[in-house]
């Protein structure tokens, strides 16, 4: 099958978007798909540095262009350039993260001879309306509805947002596919773990870390928080009790998770963390058997019942009930790791896609 996956990360970069996105392709093109991925450039112009960045070997069937220049006009012009060149190619299926590229994409480029796969991990306009803004992406989304051929949501959650918004117009091709973690980066715990409580990732203030910062001062052991840009990090005041430290790079985080007492999940309770997410992290966290403090939320409910993992679960918001949680995780036995692979992501993608009808 011949795959276009229209998102235009920035790569190299460890954002959990480019993550996913990067993952993705590898693994469709792993399992046989010729994929093109058009990427804007971040420290280097070499597929194959970003490919070593997140410690993927090549794959012959993965196209990775990344323009040649940061310049934001200049690259976009390259960047449509190869669009339109991928588009007059031969009938094939645009796995869509975009949306608003998507919609340029059909209003511009003619015929459109390929299938749609709308691959979604937000409700915008669900979004907007909780955060008090009228809810303007709804035009866009009432737009594409109906012309797309299938969805394919990150999470059960997302889904059941756009079924409740949209009902009888989305596709009846659609199912819910969460993110995934690599098999190289299953790990054992050690035995002589550091007496720390790790999280690493994004300090995004809608995950809750401000609460999170005078919370975790608490905890019967230091927390360390690994990650996020360096304005996250200065936004947030770290003590001898809660540390911030830079990001560490992306095939280490395996023995980091690894090397700690717990790892911890931070969410609030807002419909991102109740209902829009799969977090990237908890997947990475999972495949250790490091125990896990996780928040009592539906979207981690739905990741607990597809894993089978046990977690150990908090309030957000309850600082007492974080503490609770986090004893329990220290005195906990070691779990088995668990790896959901992007071999089987990909594989739920590919049968999404065979089950479109041929265009007549």
């Amino acid at each position: 099958m011949r795959i276009l996956h229209l998102y235009r990360p920035r790569l190299p970069s460890f954002r959990a978007q480019a993550i996913q996105v990067l993952h993705a392709c590898h693994a469709l093109a792993s399992r046989g798909h010729e994929v093109t991925l058009l990427a804007d450039r971040g420290t280097s112009g070499r597929p194959e540095d970003a490919l070593a960045a997140m410690g993927l070997p090549p794959a012959a069937g993965l196209h990775l262009r990344i323009s040649p220049t940061t310049h934001s006009g200049l690259s976009g012009m390259w960047f449509r350039a190869h669009l339109s060149r991928w588009w007059a190619g031969a009938p094939g299926l645009v796995l869509a993260r975009d949306k608003r590229r998507l919609q340029s994409a059909l209003k511009l480029l003619k015929p459109n001879r390929h299938h749609v796969l709308l691959e979604t991990h937000e409700l915008d306009s669900a979004l907007e309306s909780e955060h008090g803004r009228p809810p303007t992406s709804a035009k866009l989304e009432s737009w594409l509805l109906p012309r797309i051929d299938a969805m394919v949501a990150n999470c059960g959650g997302t889904l059941a947002a756009w079924e409740a918004a949209y009902g009888d117009a989305l596709p009846d091709n659609r199912r819910a596919s969460h993110n995934a973690v690599s098999a190289a980066r299953r790990r054992e715990r050690v035995s002589t773990p550091d007496p720390v409580i790790r999280c690493l990732g994004s300090m995004r203030t809608y995950k809750g870390f401000p609460w999170l910062m005078d919370a975790a001062a608490d905890l019967p052991l230091p927390v360390e928080l690994i990650g996020g840009r360096p304005e996250e990090r200065a936004a947030l005041d770290g003590s001898a009790r809660v540390r911030l430290l830079p990001p560490v790079p992306y095939p280490e985080v395996p023995d980091v998770l690894a090397a700690s007492s717990a790892l911890l999940l931070p969410l609030q309770d807002n419909l991102f963390g109740r209902q829009l997410t799969s977090p990237l992290k908890l997947w990475d966290y999972l495949a250790t058997a490091a125990p896990i403090i996780a928040p009592s939320l539906p979207s981690i409910d739905e990741i607990a019942r597809l894993t089978g993992a046990p977690l150990h679960r908090y309030t957000p918001g309850d600082a007492d009930s974080l503490r609770r949680a986090a004893d329990a995780a220290l005195q906990a036995p070691p779990r088995a790791p668990t790896v959901r692979t992007w071999d089987a992501r990909a594989a739920e993608i590919e049968a999404i896609a065979v089950a479109i009808p041929p265009r007549r």
